[in-house]
Formats: structure tokens, sequence, C-alpha cells
């Protein structure tokens, strides 16, 4: 069993998965073949393992990534959230309420002085201003909240190297 937070999955990986996956990560368009010749597999073979991690729950999408400054989305926004309630239902509706929100990029509970960080793309200043003042608010029961400014992008990824 490997668990990752709140999620137990029951597929244990092996060295051809680990290949796969950081294939796939690099570029999930890649021919079955390709994948099948690079990790030195039958296609049928990468493909049945492949399927295997999509029904276990390793892979869970297959996206393309965007650049947020060739597609109009400028501003990017680290904000730390304070709650100013912190039972499990209210926790939930913001979790809900961000999930909901195209602009929120990620969002993480996260330990120490804040309980939630999340990432926002935001088209301009003004685009982010409207985002807080509709939904960093005392109604989604947020008490405080602090924004950083993203400079500049040194990396950006979403792949995780398995080995």
């Amino acid at each position: 069993m490997i668990s990752w937070g709140k999620e137990t999955v029951s597929h244990i990986l092996d060295d051809t998965d680990k290949a796969i996956l950081n294939l796939l990560q690099n570029d999930a368009t890649l021919p079955l073949k390709t994948v099948a010749e690079r990790v030195h597999v039958s296609i049928a073979t990468a493909q049945r393992r492949i399927q295997a991690l999509i029904d276990s729950g390793v892979i869970t999408k297959q996206v393309a990534i965007v650049d947020p400054n060739k597609v109009g989305y400028g501003l990017t926004a680290v904000v730390m959230i304070e709650m100013s309630r912190s039972n499990t239902s209210m926790q939930h509706r913001f979790e809900r309420l961000m999930h909901a929100q195209p602009r929120v990029m990620s969002c993480y509970e996260v330990s120490g002085d804040a309980d939630f960080m999340l990432m926002v793309n935001a088209k301009n200043m003004n685009d982010y201003h409207e985002f807080t003042r509709n939904l960093l608010t005392y109604e989604n029961n947020v008490r405080s909240f602090k924004s950083q400014f993203v400079m500049n992008f040194t990396k950006s990824g979403t792949k995780i190297l398995l080995d």
C-alpha cells in the first residue's frame, strides 16, 4: 500500500511503472509504441500498465500545461489564507469553493500560521482584486489573507521524478 495524504493507493509501483510515469509526465501524448520501446516492454504490456495506473488513481489526469503569460494571465499570486473558524465543515466548504474557481490553480491546506495556500492566476491586478473582493471574504470564513506576487518563474512544473 502506498499512502499519500488522505488517499491510499493499492497499486505497488515497480521499475516499469516508474519508467512509464516518468515518460508520460514529460509528454502524455507519446504514442503507445514509443512508450513501449523506451521502457522495453510490448505495446500490449505498456497499454495494460498505463490502464492499471489510471484505474488505481496513480494517473489522475492527462492535460496540456499552458503558459499563463501567453494566454493573457500575466499575474500569478501565492495567497496565504487564515480562516476565521477552523472547523471541518467550514474548511470543506472553503475547499469546495476554491475547487470551483477557475482563477485558483492550486489550493493546499498547510501547516503554520496560515490554513490554506492558493496559487491564483489573473489577467491583471484589477482581475485579481475582483477575485479577492468576491471570494476572500468573511462570508467565506476568511479572517485574513496575504498575497505575494510572482515576479519570475524560475521553475514551474508538475513532474514527480520516480526512481
